[in-house]
């Protein structure tokens, strides 16, 4: 009887430590996964699943993809320093005047730009003013169209 609690005991602890190095891998490939499927889904150009009408840009919407974060994390700055005096404000807390200073940064980007520049208001903690936002989305598509992606 002892033969057989013995072998039983190895086979749990043998089969805990497999499991264990397992999970252990298994966490490490998915998580390269997910970066690599991240990494493909910001340069393909499907839509579905989009409510946004003017998508097409990403496999992700560009208000999802700049809302959400689903890009780059680092923080790159496109001559639009003065905007980080806005933070914290909500999409209907500027005046004329700030949507001018938001207006001038937007139409002094070059096309290629604006999905960056969407990425980096998010990092920065900047909520785009919703008149600025639609106007964004509209270049977006625009470069998307005039650029035959």
């Amino acid at each position: 009887m002892r033969p057989a609690i013995l072998m039983l005991t190895i086979l749990v602890v043998g089969g805990a430590i497999v499991w264990l190095i397992d999970r252990l891998f298994y966490q490490h490939k998915t998580d390269e996964a997910a970066d690599e499927t991240d990494e493909n889904a910001a340069t393909e150009s499907s839509t579905q699943g989009c409510a946004d009408e003017s998508c097409g840009l990403r496999s992700v919407c560009p208000s999802e993809q700049i809302l959400e974060g689903a890009c780059r994390q680092e923080i790159t700055y496109y001559d639009d320093e003065e905007l980080d005096a806005f933070a914290g404000r909500g999409e209907g807390d500027y005046s004329d005047d700030e949507l001018e200073q938001w207006r001038d940064v937007l139409y002094t980007l070059q096309p290629a730009d604006l999905l960056g520049w969407g990425q980096s208001i998010k990092h920065r903690n900047l909520v785009m003013p919703t008149a600025i936002r639609e106007e964004f989305l509209q270049l977006a598509a625009e470069h998307r169209g005039g650029s035959g992606q």
